[in-house]
């Protein structure tokens, strides 16, 4: 039985669904040339997806050294049902590649800082991404999990993802890993050729003192060293300018506080520009479920992920594709059952159709934030528990899953109450499931 260790103590930090992109670490420059060739493909021979493409994910969660301070895996299961509710429309679909996490304890990948200026850098960064390349699945979509994400010594950590065009991966911030938040979405938008809508202003949001109203005719940034053009309202240079999709109107990296733009900002023809506040791909905060990606957007990725450079992520060819309908109804013990007994305790519950793995949580209390202990069945409804502590109540629940549907809840917890003597039953489960305990 594999057995890991990490210590509960992870404070989440509730940040807005739109904070996605005010913090993104991508820029124009890592996805330009992808888009082109896209562009391209997609006016030459567009792709129509007759069935549902399923992606394979290698998820790496990242500790410290010490094996402490690594993201739960319910809060991945959350993140890619939002993820897979996101791309229905595109027939792209992602599952957890051979059912598990690449668990990585080291401090150094951990706090990420990938400048070696930066005043906190205690590793030189190509030793932190050679670490980071030998762990890297080559026949997956690589996603890391780590605390900080420090790009430049100028950087002060907040940025919540980014993608590496260099490495093909995508890197998360622990605090974005929950179903609430749209920025593993925003990520894979890069991951599939998408830049910002305010290309060309990532790093120089618009300022009126500074670039003027009507706007200045080319924007501040370049890429790499060409000139971008300021986007026009009428659309009349959308092929060159901005992020060159021309179904998503003109943004100078406008986002503030709400996600309704007001402000009379003219483009470089004196037209008052109206950004799309709702895209996924942009930094207005908006509610989640309001998010979007526009037509073109759509079918930009549809090209990127059938072209030759996506040839590695193929299918298992025996992925369970079954999407879970119905939760498992927890058998033994039953609600607020008193054993007699605390070693050789088997938990049970009902089997779900299309369930291969099952995720089960026990605690001291009922908010399983104490002393949780999470454990991962596959293809088995029972669970023997031999590290209880003799005269204690304890909560348990399940969720059911597959590497593909991820969306069940756990059931309700249920509480048992252990007894004073070890137990006599015999068992006849000899396969122990992986354990781990946070």
């Amino acid at each position: 039985m594999l057995k890991k260790i990490i210590l509960l103590g992870l404070s989440l930090l509730i940040l807005l669904p739109a904070s996605i992109a005010q913090v993104c670490g991508t820029t124009g420059n890592e996805v330009m040339e992808r888009l082109q060739q896209n562009k391209q493909s997609l006016y030459n021979t567009p792709i129509i997806p007759r069935s549902i493409r399923y992606l394979p994910v290698k998820f790496h969660i990242v500790s410290k050294t010490d094996g402490s301070g690594g993201v739960p895996e319910a809060q991945v299961f959350d993140m890619l049902c939002t993820v897979n509710a996101d791309f229905s429309a595109m027939n792209l679909q992602f599952y957890i590649k051979d059912g598990d996490f690449n668990y990585l304890a080291n401090s150094a990948v951990y706090d990420l800082i990938l400048d070696s200026d930066h005043p906190d850098a205690t590793v030189n960064p190509t030793i932190i991404r050679n670490i980071m390349r030998a762990n890297k699945d080559n026949d997956a979509l690589n996603i890391w999990m780590v605390k900080d994400i420090i790009l430049d010594a100028d950087n002060t950590g907040n940025i919540l993802g980014f993608y590496s065009n260099a490495d093909d991966w995508v890197v998360m911030l622990n605090n974005e890993v929950r179903g609430s938040s749209i920025t593993l979405s925003h990520e894979l938008g890069h991951f599939f050729s998408l830049p910002h809508p305010f290309n060309g202003w990532e790093s120089d949001p618009y300022d009126a003192e500074k670039h003027g109203n009507p706007v200045q005719t080319n924007s501040p940034g370049f890429n790499p060293f060409q000139i971008i053009p300021t986007e026009k309202m009428d659309g009349s240079n959308c092929e060159v300018a901005g992020d060159r999709i021309c179904d998503t109107p003109p943004d100078y990296n406008f986002a503030g506080i709400s996600c309704s733009w007001s402000e009379e900002i003219q483009d470089p023809t004196g037209t008052i520009v109206n950004p799309e506040e709702k895209l996924t791909m942009g930094y207005f905060p908006c509610s989640k479920d309001d998010y979007f990606f526009t037509d073109m957007q759509q079918q930009l990725m549809i090209q990127d992920a059938a072209s030759s450079n996506r040839n590695y992520l193929a299918a298992a060819p025996d992925l369970v594709t079954t999407t879970l309908q119905e939760s498992t109804t927890l058998v033994f013990p039953s609600s607020n059952e008193v054993l007699t007994y605390y070693q050789n305790l088997e938990l049970e519950w009902t089997a779900i159709a299309g369930a291969t793995q099952y995720m089960i949580e026990v605690d001291r209390l009922p908010t399983f934030v104490f002393q949780k202990q999470a454990f991962f069945v596959k293809d088995a409804n029972f669970l023997e528990l031999n590290n209880l502590e003799p005269g204690k109540k304890y909560y348990w629940r399940v969720k059911p899953y597959n590497n593909y549907s991820t969306c069940q809840p756990f059931t309700s917890a249920l509480a048992f109450t252990t007894g004073d003597s070890p137990t006599a039953v015999s068992y006849t489960h000899l396969t122990l499931p992986t354990k781990r305990i946070v």
